[in-house]
């Protein structure tokens, strides 16, 4: 782990200047050099029917964000720069090249996944408050023993089971405390960095794997839904529908990682008895639940109905969706309404650096689109493949998901789909490829966001704990990446157009 002082609440307090140096130099190598006619083309492509617009300058704004995007590797995967100054850092580019206005730099960084983020921190440190975080991981605990290897099979399944239908921001920063709990009850006694590491991993990697398995299990879901339904030939997709395509991934997943984990990062110890005996004590001194606790719990219990209702029953009541961030949102401000948290321990508990970070990836999945960078950069993944023939039929399904897979780690999982999905399904609809297969395939690909930091909001939360560094990220990923394409490549061929019996042509 990082010294502790050059690193607090997971974020670098010190700037790495060697690796400051290489993402600088790849910035500039790239900025500098000569715009590729591709980039041309492609702001063509987008821009050309506008009036008065500089080609060559549109040109020039997408070879600046793939630098851009270049050098934000670098600084995410090696933690140059404090990682929310990268985040600010995204702006400023933008700002100082001229690729955004500078009224537009703000609404770049906006979206309602930044009020959950926000909100579902703080809902997350007002059950940790009134330790109803220790009850619900308890439940989880005793169902899965004391054993090392059990307790990460039972964390891999508690999180990605209620992630389906729970916002993975929620239920990561519901299941840190508990983590927390068990790694430094257990360090006490047993020197264990690489177990506190395997927990923050586990719940990190439980709640990515647990988003494909529901259409409420993130964005991407819900927007491929809606790309599907806008075709020619509107494909309509039901919750059992999705359900049942993406229940196999979840639980095969889980599998694979409980067996890779602990071998990636092997515990000190294989046994936590001590440290669950301490909890479950440590619970028995508060005795029964308490007047107060009831309140919590009923209030962060209508906060998660309204999650899962929200495209539903709210919207057909209320006439338009609250969001899933303005409802997390209100969830805090009940708490601090009822009395029950106040705005300093909100100021105390919530990583509020984790929230400026998400915000950047917002700004930056936007202007990857907005300038047409992340079309030119998935033409680019397409033409180097194209020579395979993956086509059409199977092969076209695992290559759409093998480019979403490795997008999603460059942008958020609901700007992958976003950007390429409605392109993804007319190629699919061109090849006479069912865009069924093509669709929810990229959707779920899109939730292997492995490799760095940034990947997801789970991702970012359980860095913030301060027991992982940037590279444990990439040792994980190492294996579970391939491991993850490889399952849903098994998926594709044995259970959907096997066991399911879904056509591969129309």
């Amino acid at each position: 782990m990082g010294d502790s002082n050059n690193n607090s609440g997971g974020f670098a307090k010190t700037t790495d200047f060697k690796w400051l140096g290489v993402g600088l130099v790849i910035f500039l190598l790239i900025a500098l050099m000569p715009t590729p006619e591709s980039m041309v083309e492609k702001a063509k492509q987008i821009f050309g029917q506008q009036n008065n617009v500089d080609i060559d300058l549109k040109a020039l704004h997408i070879k600046l964000i793939i630098a851009l995007l270049s050098t934000c590797v670098v600084f995410f995967a090696t933690e140059a720069v404090p990682m929310p100054a990268v985040a600010l850092l995204i702006g400023l580019v933008q700002l100082f090249f001229g690729i955004t206005e500078p009224n537009k730099i703000a609404y770049t960084y906006s979206h309602d996944a930044v009020w959950f983020i926000a909100g579902s921190l703080a809902l997350g440190s007002t059950l940790v408050k009134y330790g109803l975080d220790k009850r619900v991981g308890m439940l989880v605990i005793n169902l899965a023993g004391t054993k090392t290897r059990n307790i990460v099979i039972g964390i891999l399944l508690g999180t990605a089971i209620p992630t389906a239908f729970v916002g993975e921001h929620a239920v990561a920063a519901m299941y840190v405390p508990i983590a927390l709990a068990l790694f430094t009850l257990t360090n006490k006694s047993t020197p264990s960095p690489k177990l506190g590491t395997l927990l923050m991993v586990t719940i990190a990697v439980g709640c990515m794997i647990g988003g494909p398995m529901s259409p409420t299990g993130g964005a991407r879901n819900a927007l491929m839904i809606g790309f599907l339904a806008n075709l020619q030939n509107p494909i309509e997709v039901s919750f059992v529908q999705w359900l049942s395509m993406g229940v196999f991934y979840t639980f095969a997943m889980s599998i694979v990682m409980a067996f890779l984990l602990p071998l990636l990062f092997k515990p000190e110890v294989d046994d936590l008895s001590d440290a669950v005996s301490a909890i479950k004590q440590d619970l028995a001194k508060h005795g029964s639940m308490t007047k107060q606790q009831y309140i919590v719990a009923f209030v962060m219990l209508c906060v998660v109905f309204l999650w899962i209702t929200d495209k539903s029953l709210v919207k057909n009541i209320l006439g338009f969706s609250l969001g899933l961030g303005g409802i997390a949102v209100a969830g805090a401000v009940t708490y601090m309404v009822l009395g029950l948290t106040s705005w300093k321990d909100y100021e105390e508990k919530v990583s509020w650096g984790v929230i400026v970070l998400y915000a950047g990836c917002i700004s930056l999945g936007k202007v990857f689109k907005a300038t047409g960078a992340s079309s030119w950069f998935a033409d680019q993944i397409m033409n180097l493949v194209a020579p395979l023939g993956l086509d059409s039929g199977v092969g076209l399904v695992i290559l759409m998901a093998v480019i979403g897979a490795v997008l999603t780690n460059l942008m958020s999982a609901g700007a992958t789909v976003a950007v390429i999905g409605p392109v993804v399904l007319d190629m699919a609809v061109a090849s006479g490829t069912n865009p069924l297969l093509v669709g929810v395939g990229l959707a779920i690909a899109t939730s292997m966001a492995y490799w760095l930091v940034i990947g997801t909001p789970a991702s970012s939360i359980v860095y913030a704990s301060g027991q992982l560094e940037p590279k444990d990220f990439i040792r994980m990923a190492t294996a579970g990446w391939p491991a993850a394409l490889i399952v849903l490549s098994i998926m594709v061929i044995v259970y959907w157009t096997g066991i399911l019996a879904i056509p591969v042509s129309i």
